[in-house]
């Protein structure tokens, strides 16, 4: 008879909590906020504008959604947007981060993709990139014959050849080169215009604050000491009025990067360091404005001579200023921790980088022509 009544008390009270406890269901994927874009604007000091866009599904049309709030980290942006949303917010298809120029500069946006890094919903492709001007100019911009926003940005900061001269960095990239103690990160820099969204420049960062720009040109440089393979295309120009050469002629070339290689070593003395950095290059000649008889060995070897020490000296004139910046987006101070003898640091290995003197060759080949006369 105890027992019995032990088992009856015990169902009794079962029932009654069970019947007490608030129940909530797992929301639909349909009822779900999924940001795919999320922006931050400067304010000031200690507070930024952040702003999410949310693609909503509808049939025959793409829309977008867009909301704002101002908060200092992004989990009390988070806080204050879910009353804003109709539907469930969520990070788990966060695929674009974009900062303002301003920032990136001011306070920098190391903070922020380590909030996100944290957050065990955030994904590993999300790109992030630096925007002229305010992102929200970006975000709420009209884009004629594009894709909604999520879908246009998520596309351009796609890696792909004709890009590749910005690092292209997700979330987890950066967060390695923002805590290395051998280089810097880049990223790349978005300008809105006419229309569309362009990737203008690069953005060069010291750890997490943004210091200046470097073009595309000097950015295809940087990914080849990098180690890319591929390369994008490049114009050449010689010749003409600012010629050293007396009555040289005006030529251009536009020549496609099939493949790259690039060593770099150091001589391992603290007091002259010497950085030697040898750079292979192998491609085409598509296209040609000139009087040199590209058929003729001797023309393509002269041609060949010129681009080598074009490449030579504006690498080292690009890696010289970098070297005044104290700033190190080729990872040149890699070379130097190898051979460093005792506890590596970051401050060491600036100071070795910035009064390193830099030994560049340069060996290039032209495995075609195509049809050019």
């Amino acid at each position: 008879m105890r027992w019995s009544s032990w088992l009856f008390l015990i169902a009794l009270l079962s029932c009654t909590l069970a019947g007490c406890a608030a129940e909530y269901e797992r929301p639909a994927l349909e009822d779900m906020a999924m940001i795919g874009v999320m922006g931050f604007d400067y304010v000031d000091d200690t507070q930024m504008k952040v702003l999410v866009s949310i693609p909503v599904p509808a049939k025959g049309k793409e829309t977008t959604q867009i909301y704002a709030t101002q908060a200092s980290m992004t989990s009390e942006a988070m806080l204050a947007l879910a009353p804003k949303v109709e539907r469930t917010i969520t990070l788990s298809q966060l695929r674009v981060i974009l900062f303002s120029e301003e920032l990136a500069r001011k306070s920098g946006i190391g903070k922020v993709v380590l909030d996100l890094y944290r957050n065990p919903i955030v994904g590993e492709n999300v790109f992030i990139a630096i925007v002229k001007g305010k992102v929200e100019d970006v975000i709420r911009g009209k884009y004629k014959n594009k894709p909604e926003i999520n879908t246009y940005l998520n596309d351009l900061l796609r890696p792909r050849v004709e890009t590749a001269f910005s690092s292209f960095s997700t979330i987890h990239d950066f967060v390695f080169m923002m805590t290395s103690n051998i280089g810097d990160p880049n990223l790349p820099y978005l300008v809105k215009q006419d229309g569309s969204i362009e990737i203008a420049q690069v953005a060069l960062l010291r750890k997490d604050k943004m210091i200046g720009l470097y073009s595309q040109r000097e950015g295809k440089l940087v990914q080849c000491l990098l180690g890319r393979k591929r390369l994008p295309r490049v114009k050449f120009g010689f010749g003409g009025p600012d010629a050293a050469e007396e009555n040289a002629d005006m030529e251009e070339i536009i020549f496609d990067f099939v493949w790259s290689k690039s060593k770099v070593r150091s001589n391992g003395n603290t007091k002259k360091p010497v950085i030697h950095i040898d750079l292979e290059l192998r491609g085409v000649v598509v296209g040609y404005d000139g009087k040199k008889n590209l058929g003729k060995r001797p023309q393509i070897t002269k041609l060949v001579k010129q681009m080598e020490k074009r490449i030579q000296s504006e690498t080292k004139t690009m890696l010289k200023n970098y070297q005044k910046w104290g700033v190190d987006p080729a990872g040149l101070e890699e070379s130097l921790r190898q051979k460093y003898h005792g506890k590596w640091t970051r401050e060491k290995g600036l100071a070795l980088y910035k009064k390193a003197d830099l030994n560049i060759k340069v060996k290039l080949d032209i495995l075609g022509y195509g049809t050019i006369k």
